[in-house]
């Protein structure tokens, strides 16, 4: 009887212990997001858009939003949809539209940025950034402001490392077509300082660049990458270039990759400081209520 008893509740544990590992726990989604694929004839190649809603979208069917183009989705769009959330609350930003700039999740995305970022080439995968601002500017961007209503007239690029070199460049190759620019420790070294070569050459035919741009390091990078960026930023503020409103900053004790959490709360609240709304911050409406 005992042994009938003992099997008895071994097949009973084993059963409920089988039901257990049967189970899949939720997973943790980030709301009012989508993915698109898209394939591209300009670069020939497949992207994904990460596209992220603001809270309004649809109960706003009429209404058109700024957008924020950023770079590298398929890493730093949690982080990107967390900080646009604290910046809403505290009422520093204006609603907007974020699109990053992604591909299928088989790419190598190192060699794939490196292909699409740069628009100088160092060897056979690099230097077609050309092409990629050119699928923004009449692939993606049209997308977005016809299909999902974005603003014309009110675009933000932002990225970090190559990234910010590609968003730092594009103000240089397509003038006027963005409003913004957030630079996070961008590539100023690649291909022998290029970017501070194309500066100079852009300054002897023009005194404007328009737009609000900002241009960030930390101070515990690497040296050879980090004092390319303060010899750009120091170039770039002393041109005095009509129209560019500059935000040069410096993080301290901020290393390449830990400089983007302070880098696009900054960098958003420069960017968007003229359309900063009306009112208090949340806390305080909610200090308020609660009185």
């Amino acid at each position: 009887m005992y042994k009938k008893y003992l099997f008895a509740l071994v097949v009973l544990l084993g059963l409920a212990a089988s039901a257990v590992a049967q189970q899949t726990n939720k997973q943790f989604v980030l709301s009012n997001t989508e993915i698109i694929p898209i394939h591209s004839k300009i670069t020939g190649r497949d992207h994904e858009l990460v596209v992220v809603y603001p809270s309004s979208y649809k109960t706003n069917p009429d209404k058109k939003y700024p957008v924020l183009y950023y770079l590298d989705a398929y890493w730093d769009t949690p982080l990107l949809v967390s900080t646009y959330g604290n910046l809403q609350y505290d009422n520093l930003v204006p609603e907007f539209i974020m699109v990053g700039l992604s591909y299928p999740s088989s790419a190598d995305y190192g060699n794939e940025r490196r292909t699409d970022y740069t628009f100088t080439a160092m060897d056979e995968k690099s230097g077609k950034a050309n092409l990629f601002l050119n699928f923004i500017q009449h692939e993606v961007a049209p997308l977005i402001e016809t299909q999902y209503r974005g603003e014309k007239n009110n675009r933000i690029i932002a990225g970090n490392s190559l990234g910010g070199l590609f968003t730092i460049t594009a103000a240089y190759q397509a003038p006027n077509f963005f409003a913004g620019f957030i630079a996070l420790s961008p590539a100023v070294e690649w291909d022998k300082q290029a970017l501070i070569k194309l500066d100079k050459a852009y300054a002897k035919k023009h005194k404007a660049l328009n737009g609000r741009m900002f241009i960030s390091y930390g101070s515990t990078e690497y040296p050879a990458f980090r004092d390319p960026i303060i010899q750009f930023q120091k170039q770039l503020a002393g041109r005095k270039y009509q129209g560019l409103a500059l935000l040069n900053y410096a993080m301290e004790g901020l290393d390449h990759t830990g400089v983007k959490g302070d880098g696009y709360v900054r960098g958003l609240i420069w960017v968007w400081k003229t359309q900063k709304p009306a009112g208090p911050s949340g806390l305080e409406r909610d200090m308020t209520a609660a009185k």
